[in-house]
């Protein structure tokens, strides 16, 4: 310790490690000049680098960053003049910027710095200044990406100007402005870029639309029904222009309008048969009409000849009548057998046994039509008058053909009568259930409640009981008694609650005949609304005063309407306006639900709102009412099955996103007890990474496993920050003893080296080696400190023997060739080779070992030129990766190219495609590479749109050849 420190301060003493102590025992606000005073004075590195920590001077900062040096103090420098200018930043709250504000920005704008700024700040002013100043696209893009402030995003947005990144905001801004403003910039540069070429393109795809719309329509079934819209199609056409396809389109038009001819004729045919076949049936009803009138008149035995011909034609053409038509039919027939008399012959002849046959065949005739028409009621009464007429006639016996065919034929009949007969009885059983549960209901009914309630009650009951019965009310005579008799014990209360009625009604027609006399306004008109609602919420009268009240209460309402008819006018206006709003919201809800471009959680805000200006309009004509509502509430409803939708895919989209944030967790689990600290927090870094990318997962589970995520990496995180600490316990140990060798080398006398003195050096050299590491920002300093000494050393040492020399030249020599190689390298910095040839130079650096005083030198001048050739490396892989980027937008192109082909791809354009496609690889050949994750995904995009289109081509290709095959196998 010197005599001189007992009278100086703590942070003049001469000894470097005292003064370090000193400094960290100053005052951050108070000593600010002491420590900036040190800082740029202090002639020991430590020293100095302990002062900056502590400095907070922004200019002092900035000036020790360009001056000192040490180039450890100027990079500390930097840094710490960037976190205070962030600091100062964050702290200003005025909306006025002063020049040492705006120079602050100008420093920060284009480092890592800004962007903690734009996080630490809610100063408006400073976000413009900052993006205005900015010239750094990534920076902007996340700005105007994530930026809560909608001005600072678009002020961000409009100086992002690479594609790739104007297509991340496009996607992912928050602000919908933004992405709105970035797609019509976008969309606007390539129309400009484009020059005409577009509206030609769109011009030459309308015209392909067009045609392959023709084929489309040519190929409907109904050429009749298709034909308006081909005409107009064709009208669109000539007023479009077709250019080269207007001969295509003009060959399908001729082939369609054959194909329309022929449909036509053969609608005609179809219409002329039609018109043969009504007239035929108006024949048969005729016909069939006037045989029933015979029947009638029963002039059927003098008509015989006329009968005989109306049942043949209708037997030759029942099939194209109705069943109804063909049921009269076959009664009338019946009727006309049953007025035929059979003669029975008296004596036995061969002429009689004819006759009795004949009689025989025609009473089974009238058997078999008898069991193929529909069975009803009178089927019985049919077939009893034909067994009548057989028992008549000779007993027949044994096995005969005709008597086995009346017996099937009659046993047949009973059947199909007794399942009729049985099926109508259950029929009225069920029925009579049914008006028995209708009568108990009327029984139930409790007097006591209002009338309107029984009236309704009874009127309901009423109306099912006639559907019930329908037309057979003679089957249920005695259960209508019993109903009538229900009823009964209401018409006193019926006649009360008519005369009740009545009296309202006069009421309300003395009320309408006043208002009538009033002068008009809209207090009489809504007057005159209220008095029309009352007198339909009236119940019934009797109706032999009806029709007297109607006429006198319709007569006050017209001379109400005439004498209210200017506000009725107004009113109609007004509706008529609000119809126009609504239908204005209808179209709106419309376009939302067609419009896939708009985000949906937009969308369902934007319904929201409609919806909420939709119950805020008044009333519409009531002739448009029923409809617009129907259309609005359509509109809505289809939105809402869409949002339904969105909402499902969304809530998959969370599940899955769970599964794999689970996936995650189990990941970091696996590793959290790792003391692999490298690697592990690599890993768990990527882990974070890919969690931030994950979208979010069900609100019910966020939390969960959010908390499960967290407490995986905060296990492992601990246990290596525990374990750091340790260490750096254990490096301050180890500089301690360093400075401590350094300080034993700095007391030896170097201007007597003596043997002594060497073997005291190899010792202390020794002892440097088995010292671990020092801190991180110790160890410049305490290398170059002992660098120093021991330089001196072998300086003396080599003075005195001349291998040493020797050696030391070699040394020296070995070291100013890494320098000239290192240098070298830097024009060519971008090579992977390079770099690693550079890493191993400076390994063997290392191992080289001191060349005297020189030493320091040629190592300030071996970590600058390895500096500026990493500076250099990654300012060319930067270049390198902005190049693969541009790559990447032209292949994308090419991809979009490729696959437009795809969708008008026919046997027409199928060549143009295929030459197309060979363009587009050529060209796809000339761009050169892209970014990595991305070469093989871009790649397969590309072939799979080219190999479709070839694929197409050779199918074509086939089938062109397959006649010719044909023929010469055959």
């Amino acid at each position: 310790m010197s005599f001189f420190d007992a009278f100086k301060p703590k942070w003049q003493n001469s000894n470097p490690a005292k003064r370090i102590e000193a400094i960290a025992d100053l005052d951050e606000l108070t000593s600010q000049d002491i420590v900036e005073r040190v800082a740029l004075s202090d002639d020991n590195v430590e020293v100095r680098i302990a002062a900056i920590n502590k400095l907070a001077i922004i200019k002092t900062l900035q000036e020790i960053s360009k001056n000192d040096s040490d180039s450890s103090v100027r990079r500390l420098a930097e840094t710490r003049a960037f976190e205070e200018i962030v600091k100062k930043l964050k702290d200003f709250k005025e909306s006025n910027l002063n020049d040492e504000v705006r120079g602050y920005i100008e420093a920060v704008k284009d480092t890592r710095y800004a962007e903690d700024v734009l996080k630490a700040t809610d100063n408006l002013t400073i976000k413009r200044e900052l993006v205005k100043l900015c010239n750094k696209q990534s920076l902007l893009a996340q700005i105007a990406t994530r930026d809560s402030s909608e001005e600072i995003a678009m002020a961000a947005a409009d100086r992002v100007v690479s594609e790739s990144l104007q297509a991340d905001l496009i996607k992912n801004s928050k602000h919908v402005s933004v992405r709105k403003k970035i797609s019509d910039k976008v969309r606007t540069k390539k129309e400009a870029e484009d020059n005409g070429k577009k509206a030609l393109e769109l011009l030459q795809s309308k015209r392909e639309a067009l045609i392959k719309q023709a084929h489309f329509l040519a190929a409907q079934k109904d050429a009749i029904a298709t034909k308006p819209q081909f005409d107009a199609l064709m009208t669109e056409a000539n007023a479009l222009g077709m250019g080269d396809l207007a001969g295509s389109l003009n060959e399908i038009y001729d082939s369609f309008n054959k194909f329309y001819d022929e449909a036509n004729a053969a609608k005609r045919a179809a219409e002329n048969a039609e018109a043969e076949k009504q007239a035929k049936i108006a024949h048969l009803t005729e016909t069939l009409a006037e045989l029933e009138g015979m029947l009638e008149a029963n002039t059927t035995e003098e008509n015989a000849e006329r009968v005989n011909a109306i049942v043949d034609e209708w037997t030759a053409s029942k099939s194209i009548m109705d069943a109804a038509s063909i049921k009269r039919f076959n009664n009338a027939y019946f009727k006309t057998q049953e007025a035929k008399k059979i003669v029975l012959p008296t004596a036995e002849s061969e002429n009689a046994s004819e006759e009795e046959i004949a009689a025989r065949k025609s009473l089974l005739e009238r058997l078999q039509a008898l069991s193929d028409t529909e069975i009803d009621e009178n089927t019985g009464k049919h077939l009893h008058a034909i067994v009548r007429e057989w028992e008549k006639l000779d007993l027949l016996e044994g096995d005969d053909p005709i008597l086995q065919a009346y017996n099937a034929l009659r046993t047949k009949l009973n059947e199909l009568i007794s399942a009729f007969n049985e099926k109508a009885q259950k029929v009225v059983e069920e029925n009579s259930k049914k008006l028995r549960t209708l009568i108990e209901r009327i029984q139930n009914i409790d007097e006591n409640q209002e009338f309107r309630e029984i009236h309704k009650i009874l009127r309901d009951t009423y109306q099912e009981w006639k559907e019930i019965v329908g037309e057979q009310k003679f089957k249920y005579h005695d259960l209508w008694q019993e109903y009538k008799i229900a009823t009964s014990r209401f018409q006193e209360m019926q006649q009360w609650e008519n005369w009740h009625n009545e009296k309202d009604r006069d009421t309300i027609i003395d009320e309408m005949t006043a208002l009538s006399k009033e002068a008009p306004s809209q207090d009489v008109l809504a007057k005159f609304r209220e008095l029309c609602s009352k007198w339909r919420e009236i119940g019934p009268i009797s109706a032999s005063k009806f029709q007297d009240y109607r006429d006198r209460f319709q007569a006050l309402v017209d001379k109400v309407k005439e004498n209210c008819a200017p506000f009725i006018e107004e009113q109609n206006a007004e509706r008529q306006k609000n119809l126009v709003d609504k239908e204005a919201l209808c179209q709106k809800v419309e376009e939302l639900v067609a419009n896939a471009e708009i985000f949906w959680k937009d969308k369902f805000k934007a319904v929201q709102e409609i919806q909420e200006n939709w119950k805020n309009i008044g009333m519409v004509p009531k002739e448009a009412f029923a409809a617009l509502n129907k259309r609005f509430k359509d509109a809505v409803n289809a939105f809402y099955a869409q949002h339904k939708e969105n909402v499902k895919r969304e809530d998959d989209s969370r599940e899955a996103n769970y599964e794999k944030k689970v996936a995650l967790c189990i990941e970091a689990e696996a590793i959290k007890d790792s003391t692999d600290w490298n690697a592990t927090s690599t890993k768990l870094k990527q882990l974070q990474d890919a969690w931030k990318a994950t979208g979010p997962v069900p609100k019910s589970k966020s939390d969960e496993i959010w908390t499960r995520f967290r407490t995986a990496c905060d296990s492992f995180f601990d246990k290596k920050r525990n374990h750091f600490e340790e260490m750096d316990a254990a490096k301050q140990k180890n500089l301690e003893q360093k400075q401590a060798i350094c300080e034993k080398l700095e007391a030896l006398d170097l201007n007597n080296v003596t043997p002594e003195i060497i073997e005291a050096y190899k010792t202390i050299e020794a002892e440097w080696k088995t010292i671990g590491m020092v801190p991180k920002d110790a160890v410049e300093s305490i290398n170059e400190r002992y660098s120093a000494i021991v330089n001196k050393i072998v300086a003396k040492m080599a003075e005195t023997d001349p291998e040493l020399q020797a050696k030391i030249a070699e040394i020296k020599k070995k070291k100013q060739d890494s320098i000239e190689k290192v240098r070298q390298f830097a024009e060519s910095a971008g090579s992977n080779q390079l770099a690693d040839a550079v890493r191993d130079i400076q390994k063997e650096w290392v191992t080289l070992g001191s060349c005297g005083n020189d030493d320091a030198e040629l190592q300030k001048a071996f970590r600058d030129v390895c500096d500026d050739f990493f500076t250099r490396r990654r300012d060319q892989l930067d270049i390198q990766e902005q190049a693969r980027q541009n790559n990447l937008q032209k292949k994308i192109l090419l991809c979009e190219q490729a696959e437009d082909l795809l969708t008008d791809l026919n046997e027409s354009t199928v060549v143009a495609s295929m030459n197309k496609v060979k363009h587009f690889r050529r060209l796809w050949k000339e761009v050169g590479a892209v970014p990595r994750e991305h070469s093989e995904k871009i790649w397969k995009r590309f072939n799979t749109a080219c190999d479709q289109v070839f694929a197409f081509g050779r199918k074509d290709e086939k089938k062109e050849e397959a006649p010719a095959a044909a023929t010469t196998e055959a």
